[in-house]
C-alpha cells in the first residue's frame, strides 16, 4: 500500500471512529444528565472540566514531537519510546498528586472531593493511552487506536446505562469511566507490542531536547485548555453546581458540531500546506474555500438551533434543564465562529506562522478569564455563554487580522451575503411552522435552504473544481 493510500485509509479511519464516538457520547450524556438532574451534573462536569487542566502536565507537547522524531528516523523509535515512557509516568504521577492537593486546598465539598479523588486515576491511563497513540500516529495505524476507542466508550455506555436503569449514583458512574480508560489503555498496549518493543536506555540528553523541542506546544496547550475548560471551573467555584449543569448542557449538544470543521481541516491543512510553497493563489483559494463552506453549512445550523433551542432542550433533556435554553442560543453561534476561526489558525501554521496561532489562544485565553469573572457573578451561567462568544468574536479579529497581514484579507462580505440570504429565508420559515413536528420541520428546513441557494448561483464552477481535486487527494 502506498503512502498516499496509507494516510487516506488513516484519515477515513479517523473521521468515521470520531463521528461513532461523538454519537455514542451524546447519547450517554443526554441520559446523564436527565438521571442525574442539574446538580449532580454539574458536579460530574466540573470533575472532568478540573482535571483537564492537569492532563496537560502528563504530556506538555511531547506527543506531536516524539511523532515528528519517530517519523524522522525509524531507527531511534525504541529508545525514543523507552525515555518516554519513564518520562511520561514521572508526569503523570505528578499531575495526579497535584490534582488530588489542589483539590483538597480548595476545599470542596466532600463528596465534590472524593469524586475528584477517584477520577484522578483516568489521567494516569488516558496519559499513556494518548502515549499509546503516539506510536500508532508515527506509523500510520490509527484503525489501532480507534477500536481501542470505540471499546472503551461502548463499554462506558453500557456500564453508565446499566448503572442509571439500576438508579446507581454518581460514584459507581466515575467508577466505570475509570474502568473504561484501564480497558482502552490496556487494548492500546496490546496493539503496540505488534509495532514496537522500547529501549528503556535512559539518555538525559535526549530529554532535553525532547522538552526544548515541545515547550511551545506545551504553552498552546496550556492555553487552549484555558480558553476551553474555564468557564466551567470558574462557574463551579462562584456558582455552585446546578449552573454548571445548565451551561454543560447546552455546551455538551453544541461541541459535537465541531467535528465538522475538524473534517474539513483535515482535507484542506495538506492542501494549504503544499500551497504555501508552490502557489500562493492556491493557498488563498483553498482557505476562502474552507471559510465559504464552514459558513454555509454552519450558519442555517446557528439560526435553526437558536429557533429552535426551547423544543430542542425539553425533548432531549426534559423540563428540570428548561434554564439551558438561552445558553444554548449563545454557544451555537460560537460553535460557528469556533469553526471560522479553527480555518485561520491552521492557516497561520501552514505558512509557517504558528508563534501568531499560540499568540492569538494565549490572548484569548486571558480574555476569557478576564470576561467570565465580570459576566458570572451578574448572569451566572448565561455570563459564561456570553463569555465564550465574545472569546470567539476576539479570536475571529486577531486571527483574521494575522492572515490578513501575512497573507491576504478575505472579502468576508461576499461570502456572506448569500448563504445569509438562504438562512434568513430558511429562518423565517422555521419561525412560521415553529409548530410543525422538530422531525418533519428541521428536513423541511434544509430543503428550503438548498434550494435558496441553488436560485442565487452560490455554487460556482471553480468551488467544485477545488472540491474535486482535495476528494482526489483524499
Amino acid at each position: 500500500m502506498s503512502t498516499v493510500q496509507r494516510v487516506a485509509r488513516n484519515t477515513g479511519v479517523v473521521i468515521v471512529g470520531d463521528v461513532l464516538f461523538k454519537i455514542i457520547s451524546i447519547v450517554v450524556i443526554i441520559y446523564l444528565a436527565r438521571y442525574l438532574g442539574t446538580g449532580v451534573f454539574g458536579k460530574y462536569s466540573f470533575v472532568f472540566a478540573y482535571l483537564a487542566f492537569f492532563n496537560i502536565i502528563t504530556d506538555l507537547g511531547l506527543q506531536q514531537i516524539l511523532v515528528r522524531e519517530m517519523a524522522r528516523d525509524s531507527e531511534i523509535t525504541p529508545k525514543l519510546i523507552g525515555n518516554a515512557y519513564v518520562i511520561r509516568l514521572i508526569l503523570t504521577a505528578f499531575a495526579m498528586g497535584l490534582s488530588m492537593i489542589i483539590i483538597t486546598v480548595m476545599a470542596y465539598p466532600t463528596d465534590t472531593t472524593t469524586y475528584v479523588y477517584i477520577a484522578t486515576f483516568t489521567l494516569l491511563f488516558i496519559s499513556f493511552s494518548d502515549f499509546y497513540r503516539t506510536i500508532f500516529e508515527a506509523n500510520l495505524r490509527m484503525e489501532y487506536s480507534v477500536v481501542s476507542k470505540l471499546v472503551s466508550k461502548f463499554l462506558s455506555a453500557a456500564l453508565i446505562l446499566w448503572i442509571i436503569f439500576s438508579h446507581g449514583t454518581l460514584m459507581q458512574i466515575i467508577l466505570a469511566i475509570v474502568f473504561s480508560e484501564m480497558i482502552k489503555t490496556a487494548i492500546n498496549f496490546l496493539f503496540t507490542r505488534k509495532i514496537v518493543s522500547p529501549r528503556f536506555e535512559i539518555d538525559f540528553g535526549l530529554w532535553k531536547y525532547l522538552f526544548t523541542a515541545a515547550l511551545p506546544l506545551a504553552l498552546t496547550s496550556v492555553m487552549w485548555v484555558i480558553y476551553h475548560q474555564i468557564d466551567i471551573v470558574m462557574l463551579s467555584v462562584m456558582q455552585g453546581d446546578a449552573p454548571v449543569g445548565l451551561y454543560s448542557a447546552a455546551y455538551r449538544l453544541c461541541n459535537p458540531l465541531l467535528i465538522i470543521p475538524a473534517a474539513l481541516m483535515m482535507s484542506l491543512f495538506p492542501v494549504m500546506s503544499e500551497a504555501f510553497k508552490s502557489s500562493k493563489e492556491k493557498i488563498i483559494k483553498s482557505y476562502a474555500l474552507g471559510v465559504r463552506y464552514l459558513i454555509i453549512i454552519m450558519l442555517p445550523i446557528a439560526i435553526g438551533v437558536t429557533l429552535l433551542s426551547d423544543g430542542l432542550i425539553l425533548l432531549i433533556y426534559g423540563h428540570e434543564f428548561t434554564g439551558s435554553t438561552t445558553a444554548l442560543q449563545i454557544l451555537i453561534w460560537s460553535i460557528l465562529l469556533g469553526g471560522i476561526n479553527l480555518v485561520f489558525l491552521n492557516l497561520l501554521v501552514s505558512i509557517d506562522r504558528q508563534k501568531l496561532n499560540t499568540l492569538s489562544v494565549g490572548i484569548c485565553a486571558i480574555v476569557n478569564i478576564f470576561l467570565n469573572l465580570i459576566l458570572i457573578p451578574v448572569l451566572s451561567y448565561n455570563g459564561a455563554a456570553i463569555a465564550t462568544i465574545m472569546t470567539n468574536v476576539v479570536l475571529f479579529i486577531v486571527a483574521f487580522y494575522f492572515v490578513s497581514k501575512y497573507l491576504q484579507v478575505l472579502p468576508l462580505h461576499k461570502i456572506l451575503i448569500k448563504p445569509a440570504i438562504g438562512a434568513l429565508i430558511m429562518g423565517a420559515f422555521v419561525y412560521y411552522f415553529i409548530d410543525v413536528n422538530i422531525f418533519l420541520l428541521v428536513p423541511l428546513a434544509g430543503v428550503v435552504y438548498l434550494v435558496i441557494l441553488i436560485a442565487l448561483k452560490t455554487f460556482t464552477g471553480e468551488d467544485w473544481d477545488i472540491v474535486k481535486k482535495i476528494v482526489r487527494r483524499t
